[in-house]
């Protein structure tokens, strides 16, 4: 009997079966956090407005591609619109296009998933800006569509830190839900955000931050001092949800 207690213990600490949240947190699965960030547009029959920040490689692009999916599925959107060139190779699923006059030139056939993922060859020196992006989205929106526009890495639609190069993302945060167009971004430095960005994205998705990007992030979205050491330890895929009213339910969700 002795003998096997002592083996229990021991696979009790090399197998454990839950990583246990921090004191005064729970944990759930993204699909939850997809409900709370869903759930306004879908009471509203309007367009939602998410956002994702943190450091990188910690799961933003991973998340987005989960909320891309289950908003067509849940009919947020009919198309998805992703600016995608951060890096060399496309992070996103869905029809490749270098650009809004490549997709003019080659529309989406019958078959194609409702997705296109902006992503330039790099060795062809083509370019695809935010600003043409969006604007397809609030010309479609304006047409009667509903669409989501995708834009991974927010900096790539500035000219300055806190500051729009072009109109169009910043009308989509403002306007673009009572249209139906729908927007989510991600970046890895929330002090760079706009205005628009911090007050009118109605839920943000918080992954690992450290340092000065955590002290602002703290500040920016109002939270409590006891979500700054919760952050700072979330592991890869974990992330929390604040609103744009600075309201955080506790919970740490994903990574699954």
């Amino acid at each position: 009997m002795a003998g096997t207690t002592k083996r229990a213990k021991v696979a009790a600490v090399v197998h454990p079966t839950e990583n246990p949240p921090p004191a005064g947190t729970t944990r759930r699965t993204r699909a939850q956090a997809l409900e709370v960030i869903f759930s306004t547009a879908i009471e509203l029959g309007e367009g939602c407005r998410h956002g994702a920040l943190g450091t990188p490689r910690y799961g933003k692009s991973y998340h987005l591609e989960h909320l891309i999916r289950a908003a067509l599925e849940e009919g947020i959107c009919d198309l998805a619109l992703v600016h995608d060139t951060k890096r060399e190779d496309p992070q996103y699923q869905g029809v490749i296009r270098a650009n809004v006059a490549e997709l003019g030139a080659r529309p989406l056939g019958e078959d194609d998933p409702p997705i296109v993922v902006f992503h330039p060859d790099p060795r062809t020196g083509i370019k695809c800006t935010v600003e043409e992006v969006a604007d397809l989205g609030l010309r479609e929106g304006r047409n009667g569509g509903s669409v989501l526009v995708v834009v991974d890495e927010l900096f790539k639609a500035l000219k300055a830190r806190q500051h729009w190069s072009d109109p169009s993302m910043g009308e989509i945060l403002r306007e673009g839900s009572s249209i139906r167009v729908s927007s989510a971004w991600s970046t890895q430095v929330p002090q760079s955000l706009p205005t628009e960005a911090l007050d009118l994205t109605e839920t943000t998705s918080i992954f690992m931050l450290q340092g000065r990007s955590l002290s602002y992030a703290i500040d920016a979205f109002r939270l409590p001092d006891e979500a700054a050491p919760v952050i700072k330890r979330l592991e890869r895929g974990e992330f929390i949800l604040v609103t744009n009213v600075g309201d955080w339910d506790g919970v740490i969700y994903g990574p699954t």
